[in-house]
């Protein structure tokens, strides 16, 4: 334990001390190019190939589904929008997309890329519980709508969205959808069935930043973003990056490992900051506790303070948190989006948890955050 409480797990976690190990050899001995017809080039692939069996029994995917190693999330996001865009917006004129109000920024980007292509954004609004109901995803459809894009659960809140009915609604009505399984992966199961192709950031369950993972059903039209040569090339182009992909399935086994640690003691340590900032800070108030949540994530609002200046006064105590930007909305947008109290919605922050967390940790967390919001609140009041 440091004197520093990383409480932010939903931008980044640290990297496992395996998936590190799992890169040296790269560096060392086995630095070979898997394009090349030889020996090193033979063990390159051999790497390859039992990292991404790894990442398929994470996500249960078929032997003949599609897996195309990225760089990022965002880059995974990007080139299912623009698949879809070139095999069915161009070819079929169905020029509608839809994502949710409080989706990422990445699948939003993307999309709002294509309206100069005349195809147009729809967002399908959330319900006071945080999430999207089958029937605002009904509601936000059309007979030209080409792809639904959303996440499986908000990073920020921790909500969960009730994928098994919207995809039976989109499968009804013959709409691509797509899922963004960033926050979920080895919090709970995740399956390549859930939808017609799948996505994550590998760095928010302990891989190394600049990984990700695009899978995809087999009749999913995928499109290169960049020309290249080879099969994963082709899909992505450059060389495969075998190093990071052999990390990153390292990190899909212990995400498949560690699920069960997820669902039990982090998501009790995350009831105990709850329980502990509720009764050290009584003004405190924990949102979306009757939703059904991902077992690390929650959202607490300090009424009368400012997240950012919140954020910033226990950053100098060493306590980490997020209040959205980056990838993320800004966590007011967010919270208003889900019908929270607009001044209310000022106040929140987001406080994430990782498999690494510790109980001591946590207490100390309690302490500092409630004395910087009684701080604070003082001279709020004072003020006014």
């Amino acid at each position: 334990m440091t004197d520093r409480i990383f409480l932010d797990a939903i931008t980044t976690t640290k990297p496992s001390g395996q998936c590190i190990q799992a890169l040296l050899p790269f560096f060392e001995t086995c630095f070979g190019s898997s394009s090349s017809p030889h020996q090193m080039g033979s063990e390159q692939l051999v790497h390859a190939e039992k990292s991404v069996a790894a990442i398929y029994d994470l996500f249960g995917a078929a032997a003949d589904a599609q897996f195309v190693f990225t760089s990022s999330g965002a880059e995974a996001v990007s080139q299912v929008i623009m698949s879809v865009y070139r095999s069915v917006a161009r070819k079929l004129g169905k020029t509608h997309f839809v994502t949710r109000s409080i989706d990422e920024a990445p699948a939003i980007f993307a999309i709002s890329q294509l309206e100069e292509e005349e195809c147009y954004l729809r967002m399908a609004h959330c319900s006071k519980e945080g999430y999207v109901t089958c029937e605002a995803v009904g509601d936000a459809i059309s007979p030209r709508t080409a792809l639904v894009s959303m996440s499986l659960a908000c990073g920020l809140t921790g909500v969960i969205q009730p994928v098994e009915e919207i995809a039976a609604l989109c499968k009804e009505r013959a709409i691509l959808l797509h899922l963004d399984v960033t926050h979920a992966v080895g919090k709970l199961d995740v399956f390549l069935s859930h939808a017609d192709c799948i996505t994550c950031n590998g760095e928010q369950f302990h891989a190394p930043k600049g990984t990700g993972i695009l899978l995809a059903n087999k009749n999913f039209h995928l499109h290169p973003l960049i020309h290249g040569e080879g099969e994963q090339e082709q899909l992505r182009g450059g060389a495969l990056n075998v190093p990071m992909l052999a990390s990153l399935g390292q990190a899909a086994l212990e995400a498949k490992q560690h699920q069960n640690l997820y669902c039990t003691e982090v998501a009790r340590l995350r009831a105990l900051f709850e329980l502990g900032i509720e009764e050290a800070y009584p003004e405190a108030q924990v949102l979306f506790q009757g939703s059904e949540r991902l077992p690390h994530c929650t959202v607490v609002a300090f009424p009368g303070i400012h997240s950012e200046l919140l954020a910033f006064a226990l950053s100098r105590k060493g306590v980490y948190a997020c209040m959205g930007g980056g990838p993320f909305q800004q966590m007011e947008k967010v919270l208003t989006a889900c019908q929270v109290d607009p001044l209310l919605a000022q106040s929140a922050l987001s406080f994430s948890l990782s498999k690494d967390t510790q109980e001591a940790e946590i207490e100390r967390a309690i302490v500092l955050i409630a004395d910087v919001a009684k701080r604070l609140r003082r001279v709020s009041k004072a003020v006014v």
